[in-house]
């Protein structure tokens, strides 16, 4: 091995020599410790940077994204909302691709996680419909959800949303940040 003072002499092709040579004798796994210990901040700077576009891009569609509707599902057994999301945008008139409907499908009845999931979205005005069963409905019935539409044998949203419980409740929430497109929807889901 050279000694340091002569290192610190080396030109830069006489450096980028030497360091060839010394990978070439090392094996995979000190050649990683080794990148590692003298050049991590040059490993992760790319990572980072990748990290902060992710963020940026990600960040960007959030504050550009308009959501024509919240719906709520209580106790649904779907596990896949895309068409139901997609049908009820087409539905809504979305011209721009920014416009969305966003599904939310995974609150239980009668479990703590759900309550609590529930109210968080109420919370954060992130709910305009709540289809839920006649409990749930008589639980929330004035507080939070208003005077509800009642269907039954409804095989739409059976097939789309997962809903196997009857009768239905179709439920307009009072703090709703879209009234005339949960309006929309309630029509819609009763036909």
């Amino acid at each position: 091995m050279l000694d340091r003072r002569y290192e610190e002499t080396m030109t830069k092709e006489e450096r980028k020599a030497f360091e060839k040579e010394k990978l070439g004798q090392m094996t995979g796994k000190e050649k990683l410790e080794y990148l590692w210990m003298y050049y991590k901040v040059w490993l992760l700077i790319p990572v980072a940077l990748i990290v902060a576009i992710y963020l940026g891009v990600t960040m960007y569609r959030g504050m550009n994204e308009e959501i024509l509707l919240n719906l709520v599902l209580i106790d649904s057994t779907a596990n896949d909302y895309e068409e139901l999301s997609e049908e009820l945008r087409e539905s809504l008139g979305a011209e721009k691709d920014n416009q969305t409907v966003r599904v939310n499908g995974n609150i239980t009845s009668g479990a703590y996680q759900g309550e609590a999931a529930f109210s968080t979205l109420i919370g954060t005005e992130s709910a305009d419909v709540v289809i839920c069963p006649e409990s749930f409905y008589r639980q929330y019935e004035g507080d939070v959800l208003e005077e509800a539409a009642v269907v039954t044998d409804n095989q739409w949203l059976q097939e789309k949303a997962g809903i196997e419980y009857e009768p239905v409740y179709i439920c307009i929430v009072k703090n709703t940040p879209n009234p005339e497109n949960a309006q929309v929807f309630v029509d819609i889901a009763e036909e």
